[in-house]
């Protein structure tokens, strides 16, 4: 073979060597493209899909604030002879939309916590179970009574639910606005607080009224019951109709000023 013939034969096999790491490139490059573009449209399939769920609570305060106004609109007719009446038929309304337990529990704060339990026996700890699930049910009761109250008060021209701005993209937190048209210029503003239970239904779990936080106020009010029935829990429960009561005066106090 000739020098000639082996310098082509090398030339030959040099450019397929060059075109095979340009190939390589451009397809890692592709790959590397396309990766991205991937991860773009996860990131814009993940956004609409918050929104959407953020739209879905929001949706669903409407439901429920349509549902109200003819609740409030038929009560005008018995409530004077049938209170009690009216708030049977709200707990009906609101029960599967309000995530009791966690706001109960939330309101009993540290004396209910994670970290509480994990000092407890394990007699102590069912003690506790026992004691949350009491109070979610009283709480309830005092909390659909004190908004009731309320409702049955209500004279305004309209409610509106304000389309949501902030969306939370894990999709599974949402703040819902709700404007109430009375009898001043500027509308009274209810704020809610929803989060996705186990099944994936909104639900709602706190309410801040006139930035007034109502989850805190009742999680204050809770401390300072324990410490006048010096941390008797049981105590506290049995007691929390009445002040119940006290945290309604206070918030309508707090909401005037």
């Amino acid at each position: 073979m000739t020098l000639k013939v082996q310098c082509m034969l090398r030339l030959k096999k040099i450019r397929s060597m060059v075109w095979l790491v340009l190939v390589i490139c451009w397809v890692s490059a592709s790959s590397a493209q396309l990766n991205l573009a991937a991860n773009d449209n996860v990131q814009s399939i993940q956004a609409v899909q918050a929104t959407t769920e953020v739209i879905a609570a929001h949706k669903m305060v409407e439901a429920m604030t349509d549902d109200l106004l003819l609740l409030i609109e038929a009560a005008q007719r018995y409530s004077a002879d049938d209170k009690q009446r009216f708030f049977v038929e709200l707990d009906d309304l609101l029960r599967p939309v309000i995530d009791f337990k966690s706001f109960s529990r939330a309101v009993m704060g540290r004396h209910a916590s994670t970290k509480q339990m994990a000092t407890l026996s394990s007699e102590e700890q069912q003690r506790l179970m026992n004691q949350i699930e009491r109070f979610s049910g009283v709480f309830s009761v005092s909390l659909i009574q004190t908004y009731g109250k309320g409702l049955l008060a209500f004279e305004g021209q309209k409610i509106k639910v304000v389309v949501p701005t902030d969306v939370n993209p894990s999709a599974t937190k949402a703040r819902v606005k709700q404007l109430i048209y009375g009898d001043r210029q500027q509308p009274y503003e209810i704020q809610y607080s929803l989060r996705k239970d186990s099944r994936g239904q909104w639900k709602l779990r706190n309410m801040v009224v006139e930035s007034i936080n109502l989850g805190k106020i009742y999680r204050n009010q809770f401390d300072s019951a324990v410490d006048v029935y010096e941390g008797n829990i049981d105590k506290v429960i049995d007691n929390w109709s009445a002040s119940g009561d006290e945290t309604a005066e206070e918030t309508e106090q707090s909401a005037a000023k």
